[in-house]
């Protein structure tokens, strides 16, 4: 192992329950009731296309600019002032760190509200580069976001391993012959069979993961 890819919400911070209830609670503002079904629609689209998203699908008013702002205030109080990092992260961080495998982070969420959480917890200095969907206009359901962090680490895929929590990643970054360490969140239970199955490691927090083994033997 030389390398790893961190995803941020849901791998790195606790955050996924602020996006499961974001757009649901946006409805309710203005007396929407969300459907069942909003959280699966919305979990595969990046922010902008979730707006749009939510516009086209509810004949919303609001222009894209004022659903933007709404959503904006919110993320920002939660990226700036409430969300956390999950178990072990900095401890992991620093092992990784004293190993010298090369870290980058990889993430639908855009870089200022990235920006917020890192510079909060000051975790920022152990990732080379930080790549969105925003930065590169793929998807993260797209190979190809994966096979650009590849490139921009000058390494061969299988030296390089992903650290994420959401099955649709994972499957996108096993096409692109890289390795996956799956992080347990619960926001992902509804896909814990196809996770386990697709991952070549499962954990529950950081605390299980052998980094000596991973970096020896990978």
């Amino acid at each position: 192992m030389k390398a790893a890819i961190f995803d941020l919400d849901g791998t790195l911070v606790d955050s996924m329950g602020l996006w499961e209830s974001l757009a649901g609670n946006y409805l309710l503002s203005i007396g929407i009731k969300p459907p069942k079904d909003l959280n699966s629609a919305l979990s595969k689209l990046t922010v902008d296309e979730g707006i749009l998203y939510l516009k086209k699908r509810f004949n919303l008013k609001a222009t894209i600019e004022e659903i933007n702002q709404s959503l904006e205030e919110i993320l920002t109080d939660y990226y700036k002032n409430r969300i956390q990092l999950k178990p072990y992260v900095r401890e992991i961080l620093e092992k990784f760190k004293s190993k010298n495998i090369i870290m980058a982070l990889a993430t639908a969420t855009d870089e200022h509200f990235v920006s917020m959480v890192l510079d909060r917890h000051k975790i920022r200095k152990y990732f080379k580069f930080i790549q969105t969907s925003k930065s590169v206009g793929l998807s993260k359901s797209q190979p190809e976001f994966f096979q650009i962090a590849i490139e921009r680490l000058g390494l061969q895929a299988k030296e390089i391993w992903v650290f994420e929590d959401a099955l649709h990643c994972m499957v996108s970054a096993k096409e692109c012959g890289l390795n996956i360490v799956a992080v347990e969140d619960k926001w992902a239970f509804d896909d814990l069979k196809k996770i386990k199955e697709i991952s070549d490691i499962y954990i529950e927090d950081f605390s299980q993961l052998e980094v000596e083994k991973l970096w020896k033997n990978y």
